[in-house]
């Protein structure tokens, strides 16, 4: 089984990649927040930079619509040493569906066909492209158009988060979408555009990616996965519990150890404290991950409220120790 790290805006950065690694480790692949600007600088090219990455299998992500930028964003990818780039085809905010990128896109499949086209020509087969996506914008029939686009290309890696746009995080998996793009991409020997080579449909990973937060979710996903080496994507669920890849590979499930889930938070914010210039920004950003942490504690509302009311580093740090005291 290969398990991969979501990408999760302003969470999932180098620092959070490196950490989690270190400490728990059970993850096989790591994809970045997506990329937009043309030209990699600042804090962009610090996140996909090698030396940042070090010893982790890193997928950068992209989010466009414009297939130039997209090979330009690629080409200089690729002289970092990447062999591979993921598009975005999934994020539901309303600043990039408006914009018709990510989920937005998909909106288009006309457009898309003549954007995938563009960029598989584009790298020719000089780096490989995966694709994150959802099964549409508003209604479930869109899907199948979706997946007759994608069937074209040569795919390294199509990972579906079953929801459609306007449903968000919420509501139930689509997990029937999953097993449609499982009954279209298992017939061989698809043929793709004419002045393309030739797709074998059934020689895509699929890879699945939603909701799942621990061993039962889990269970419901792998039991309607068909292939003998599943690939799973987990964002929300590694926030919350860290250790989840281990648990879910293992089928073991160990007692919260507190002292090395304290180191994991103290590397964190040590290595964000270097990075940003204030330790106002690092609070900001550490209360974001508690977002996710404090479900996987089973914290109550009224600790996390203590989180969110710290301003200043050190009340953040005390508050933190006071409740890993009482766990």
């Amino acid at each position: 089984m290969i398990i991969s790290l979501a990408p999760m805006e302003g969470i999932t950065t180098y620092i959070y990649r490196n950490a989690i690694a270190k400490y728990y480790g059970g993850i096989d692949r790591y994809y970045t927040p997506f990329l937009t600007a043309s030209h990699l600088k600042g804090r962009e090219l610090r996140d996909v930079h090698p030396d940042n990455n070090k010893g982790l299998d890193l997928v950068p992500q992209i989010l466009t619509n414009d297939s130039e930028l997209f090979l330009t964003i690629t080409r200089q990818l690729a002289d970092l040493g990447y062999t591979e780039v993921n598009l975005n085809l999934g994020c539901p905010s309303g600043t990039v569906v408006s914009k018709g990128r990510g989920a937005g896109f998909l909106d288009y499949p006309d457009k898309l066909d003549k954007f995938l086209y563009d960029i598989f020509e584009g790298c020719n087969d000089k780096i490989q492209i995966s694709i994150k996506t959802r099964i549409g914008m508003d209604f479930l029939s869109e899907w199948e158009d979706i997946l007759k686009v994608y069937i074209k290309y040569p795919i390294k890696e199509l990972i579906i988060h079953p929801r459609l746009r306007n449903e968000f995080y919420d509501g139930e998996v689509h997990l029937e979408a999953f097993d449609l793009a499982q009954d279209m991409f298992s017939v061989e020997g698809v043929s793709s555009k004419e002045e393309l080579t030739n797709v074998d449909s059934s020689k895509v990973k699929l890879c699945y990616n939603g909701d799942i937060i621990d061993k039962p979710t889990f269970s419901n996903v792998i039991s309607i996965i068909r292939d003998d080496d599943p690939y799973i994507m987990i964002g929300r669920g590694l926030l919350m519990n860290p250790n989840l890849a281990n648990e879910l590979k293992s089928g073991i499930s160990p007692e919260f150890d507190k002292k090395r889930f304290s180191e994991f938070l103290s590397e964190i914010t040590d290595n964000y404290i270097e990075e940003m210039s204030s330790e106002k920004q690092v609070v900001m950003k550490m209360k974001e991950l508690w977002t996710y942490i404090a479900r996987g504690l089973n914290l109550d509302k009224k600790q996390l409220k203590e989180i969110y009311k710290c301003t200043r580093f050190p009340d953040y740090k005390n508050t933190v120790q006071m409740i890993l005291q009482g766990l």
